[in-house]
């Protein structure tokens, strides 16, 4: 495929996998099997997902935050810093539809302090003066997929691309080895000739590079380290069982939760098992259990170029993601292919 399928691929699988996973986000592995069996098509989320309220496949904060990030590194032709990724996660908040019902933890603090700077040094009540870019949370990885897709095959430049974008929200050096690792994975995946296992290798390289660059630049924060994590996912994957038996010990053993350090090695797990199939790996994603949305977004980001935009099960869903959101993910796509074909030129 050319950069610009590929593209539209990765836009695609990732609002397929958020708003897939907003159906069953909260709910445990047995769960999902239990009311749903499995989810394979676009459900109306209900009472114990955050995105009651959704009609059936309508995103949650993790993809209309890709969106709003592409939407602003256009306008600031192609370019990625700190100030325009700031504006997005701005102009996003000012949504009522997706900061009041979604927003997580630490990108409503950071949101808060970009809106009052005072409060970055202003105690809450009855609480120390809280540093709001310290949290390791998956919302660092969830929106990262910018920096791979302006950076296709070209792991440096996407591993500084996910650093300024995380450290807007999420400033320390497990939320950063997280992005880099799902930053670095789509960026390979967009080399003309990449495998799935080519992604995989580059993403825990980003991880143990962002890890190592965050220690510098940023702070090291305590926690279970995401490389290690990625390793555990692996031994799991590779290990004896059924890949339902598998999928479980991802989802008890990993964890797909709220840390950076569950939802992005339960991804690439996920991804592991699911090799020959990227619509396949997102599913698996939407039954996980857990933070769905969002591990599920990351998957759909990390191997969305390999998906068969062909297969009519992919165009049923990708039509009725963009429709149900009045997203034209296509030409979004168009764009940033333009943007990435026109710097290239210019660089030769």
């Amino acid at each position: 495929m050319d950069l610009n399928s590929k593209i539209q691929g990765i836009l695609g699988l990732a609002a397929i996998g958020d708003a897939m996973g907003a159906a069953t986000e909260n709910l445990s592995f047995d769960q999902i099997r239990a009311q749903f069996g499995t989810v394979t098509k676009f459900e109306k989320p209900g009472e114990t997902a955050f995105a009651l309220g959704n009609e059936a496949g309508q995103v949650t904060d993790d993809f209309s935050q890709v969106y709003f990030l592409c939407q602003a590194i256009l306008k600031n032709n192609g370019v990625i810093d700190k100030d325009i990724v700031i504006k997005a996660i701005l102009d996003w908040s000012d949504v009522p539809w997706y900061f009041d019902r979604f927003a997580g933890p630490t990108t409503r603090s950071a949101v808060a302090m970009y809106k009052d700077p005072s409060l970055k040094m202003k105690p809450l009540p009855g609480a120390a003066a809280v540093d709001y870019a310290s949290k390791a949370t998956n919302g660092a990885a969830m929106k990262i997929a910018p920096a791979g897709i302006l950076h296709p095959n070209d792991l440096e430049g996407a591993i500084d691309a996910a650093i300024t974008i995380t450290q807007v929200t999420h400033d320390n050096s497990l939320a950063i080895s997280g992005a880099c690792a799902v930053a670095a994975t789509t960026s390979a995946s967009l080399a003309p000739h990449a495998t799935v296992d080519d992604a995989l290798s580059a993403g825990l390289y980003g991880a143990l590079r962002g890890e190592t660059k965050a220690k510098i630049i940023s702070r090291e924060v305590a926690g279970p380290n995401v490389v290690e994590r990625i390793k555990l996912a692996y031994d799991i994957v590779n290990g004896v069982g059924t890949k339902e038996e598998k999928l479980r010990q991802l989802s008890q053993v990993v964890g797909s939760g709220l840390h950076i350090s569950e939802a992005v090695p339960c991804a690439f797990g996920i991804v592991a098992l699911n090799k020959d199939n990227a619509l396949q790996a997102v599913i698996d994603a939407v039954n996980i259990g857990y933070d769905t949305d969002t591990v599920a977004t990351i998957v759909g980001s990390m191997v969305g170029s390999f998906v068969d935009l062909t297969d009519s099960s992919f165009q049923s869903l990708f039509k009725t993601v963009q429709r149900a959101n009045d997203f034209n993910l296509v030409e979004l796509a168009n764009l940033l292919a333009n943007v990435v074909i026109t710097y290239e030129k210019k660089q030769n």
